[in-house]
């Protein structure tokens, strides 16, 4: 009788150490499944949030460049690097401008769309609707100074008449201001010269300088 309880005690022994390992397992099991599917909800809400980026989120300088939309193959990425939006702080309101890409004979920058009129290869005038205006007195050009030194070319403006101011050399005539921003690439010297009547500097005078920031020297392959 004795040896009959000792041996049913081992066997329920067994069976409770079964049930026990059995009931751990599915309790680990359980919580493993809630932990990645808790895990997968907080990588899924993180990185659906860090694609979402607000107009009140970027700051509000006086220029910021983006690009249009994301592309989705390498052609529509080429239509990305030709349009970009200017966000210009222009007489107290945030304006939205978009920008297409202009290729020149060693150079490229971007132009405001609708904003300008082409009068030589170089040279553009301030449009609105396809006319030009402030009297044409609102102007963009570019010149190549080959094989000269950008102290050479600070020196022949300075005899006409430019002083250094910032980033960018300048003076007045009269009621306009004139300004020229060098970029000086190996043995040239690019001068990126605009102007503005002193009535528009709050409107002009903001976007022209975005516009200069985007001018970029041509280089081959």
């Amino acid at each position: 009788m004795k040896k009959f309880f000792i041996k049913k005690s081992k066997k329920n022994g067994i069976s409770r150490l079964i049930c026990t390992i059995v009931l751990t397992i599915s309790i680990g099991t359980m919580a493993g499944c809630s932990i990645t599917k808790e895990n997968a909800e907080d990588v899924s809400g993180q990185s659906e949030n860090e694609n979402i980026m607000s107009v009140e989120d970027s700051p509000a300088d006086n220029g910021i460049l983006e690009n249009t939309t994301a592309p989705e193959s390498s052609e529509e990425k080429v239509e990305k690097e030709d349009k970009i939006v200017l966000k210009i702080l222009r007489e107290g309101e945030m304006d939205e401008m978009p920008a297409t890409l202009f290729a020149g004979e060693g150079y490229s920058i971007y132009l405001t769309d609708g904003d300008w009129q082409q009068h030589a290869p170089d040279a553009w005038s301030g449009a609105f609707d396809g006319q030009i205006v402030l009297n044409g007195q609102v102007q963009l050009w570019i010149v190549h100074y080959e094989d000269k030194t950008a102290d050479q070319v600070k020196e022949k403006l300075e005899s006409d008449g430019y002083t250094s101011e910032n980033i960018d050399m300048t003076k007045q005539e009269n009621e306009v201001i004139y300004k020229v921003r060098l970029n000086e690439f190996e043995n040239d010297v690019w001068g990126v010269n605009y102007c503005y009547p002193i009535e528009a500097e709050e409107g002009w005078g903001v976007l022209l300088p975005l516009i200069v920031d985007t001018f970029a020297v041509s280089t081959e392959d």
